[in-house]
């Protein structure tokens, strides 16, 4: 069922049957022409005004003229997207028999059953069509090859075996769940370390600190000793920046509570506030400090591997789906009028890699 609600979203963008003008039609402005298929500024000007005909009062007068390119564009794209589909399922020999719509005028009576009002049918749902009962009719049989098409050309050639990372999510998901401790619990985890840190005394403080929050520290600044670096007011919840501003450098702190739970805050160094010279701008006060954290909250519900493993299929399906789209769409021969020029997609650019830089610490942010 989710795969045919993902098809139908992808073919829903591909809505006007697709069509080629005659002879007398031909001869005014081409807007859009695709693999021979053409449609013209007589044939876009009189789809605006059926459908502004049937939603025009809806739209407000000062607006009007904007509405009109707009639907002007969005029948050009459908033309466009929907003639690139149909030809391709026609090569391929994707086809749409009656039984097909039989079966489609099924799965429409059942999802309306339960709507008082409304069309109960699938050729009373396309005589409400503002293009006419025929040509929504002939859209749907279009609709149905292309949606075989994905079927067989995409999805079905999608062979990853999504159970290994689903149950990666999942085993994170209970890791995190063990982690998420009640108030009470976290509040006495983190007075335990403070006994141990404490009993390290001064000279063991620094040493410590990193060892204990390298192994029990939910932020992953653990693996850096629990080091936050340098940062301004601002920049961390009240709760926390208020300790780590104003208690010495080498203090850390009892447990200071925050949204996120329980924290040792050790501040490490701090920067006097310097006001504007001529020579320099101002610069604010800052501090250099550390924690640990301890996190409070409601464990996350667990989910089923067969849930996780249709999420990620249906992730990946559609951005399969659409690049099979947009890479037809790049295939074919495509000419537009000036005004449309914006619906020819740019050529595929070579992946620009992004440099991996370090995870951002939120938890004390």
């Amino acid at each position: 069922m989710a795969r045919m609600n993902m098809i139908g979203a992808a073919i829903a963008a591909a809505a006007i049957v697709a069509g080629c003008c005659d002879d007398s039609k031909c001869k005014d402005e081409v807007c859009v022409s695709v693999d021979g298929a053409v449609l013209t500024r007589s044939q876009i000007d009189a789809d605006v005004d059926l459908v502004l005909k049937a939603e025009g009062e809806n739209i407000p007068a000062d607006q009007l003229e904007d509405a009109k390119k707009h639907i002007a564009k969005q029948l050009a794209q459908q033309f466009l997207v929907q003639n690139i589909l149909a030809k391709k399922a026609t090569e391929l020999g994707y086809t749409t028999t009656d039984e097909d719509v039989a079966e489609k005028s099924a799965q429409f009576a059942e999802t309306v059953k339960d709507r008082p009002e409304g069309p109960k049918t699938l050729e009373e749902a396309a005589a409400l069509s503002p293009l006419g009962k025929d040509r929504a009719m002939a859209q749907i049989r279009d609709g149905i090859a292309i949606d075989k098409m994905i079927r067989g050309e995409v999805i079905a050639k999608d062979t990853t075996d999504y159970a290994v990372r689903a149950n990666d999510i999942i085993s994170r998901i209970v890791a995190e769940n063990e982690k998420a401790l009640t108030d009470e619990a976290a509040l006495a985890k983190i007075t335990a370390l403070k006994a141990d840190l404490d009993a390290a005394g001064e000279e063991g403080k620094a040493a410590k600190f990193a060892e204990l929050a390298s192994a029990n520290s939910d932020c992953p600044s653990g693996k850096k000793g629990g080091d936050l670096g340098e940062f301004t007011r601002g920049m961390m919840v009240r709760e926390f920046e208020d300790v780590a501003f104003s208690q010495d450098v080498g203090a850390v702190s009892g447990p200071v509570k925050t949204q996120f739970g329980y924290h040792l805050i050790y501040t490490t160094g701090k920067t006097h506030a310097v006001e504007a010279t001529d020579d320099a701008p101002a610069s604010p006060e800052k501090v250099v400090a550390s924690h640990i954290l301890i996190r409070t909250g409601k464990p996350q519900e667990v989910p089923e591997l067969s849930q996780v493993v249709e999420f990620l299929r249906g992730n990946a399906n559609r951005e399969k789906i659409n690049d099979f789209m947009i890479n037809l769409v790049r295939a074919a021969k495509i000419e537009t009028s000036e005004d449309f020029k914006s619906l020819i997609p740019p050529p595929e650019e070579e992946d620009v890699p992004v440099p991996a830089g370090e995870p951002v610490d939120s938890s004390a942010e």
